[in-house]
């Protein structure tokens, strides 16, 4: 399943919104996936990114990247059940290290036990 990954630094595309908070209704992290929205948009405008990985246009996960300098703590993975169990959270995670890497990055601390499993998988811990 070819994704890509992309990088924002705001939602205000009602589209990308309404894919996201429908993602995030099926994570554990939030009560519902407008909470996460509400949670997305503080952080946006404190050294995070959000990072969409994309399959045919749709979001099908989603990884926030945060912090500034040389280290970042990637946190709060979700991806959409349908596509869970196919390799998307670890294509995304290590995307986003390489794009991260790219602007100076070199340290990247797991938010959950998702992401170290990832972060290991690839070398990055």
């Amino acid at each position: 399943m070819p994704i890509t990954v992309h990088a924002k630094t705001s939602i205000e595309n009602q589209e990308v919104r309404q894919q996201l908070e429908h993602l995030y209704n099926t994570s554990p992290e939030f009560s519902d996936g407008a909470d996460a929205i509400e949670q997305l948009e503080q952080n946006l405008t404190q050294y995070t990114l959000l990072y969409t990985a994309e399959f045919n246009t749709k979001i099908i996960g989603a990884l926030w990247s945060t912090g500034q300098g040389e280290s970042r703590v990637l946190e709060n993975i979700v991806v959409h059940p349908a596509n869970r169990g196919r390799g998307v959270a670890e294509r995304l995670v290590s995307e986003v290290c390489r794009m991260e890497e790219e602007k100076g990055v070199k340290t990247f601390e797991p938010g959950c036990g998702a992401i170290h499993r990832c972060l290991a998988h690839i070398g990055k811990i």
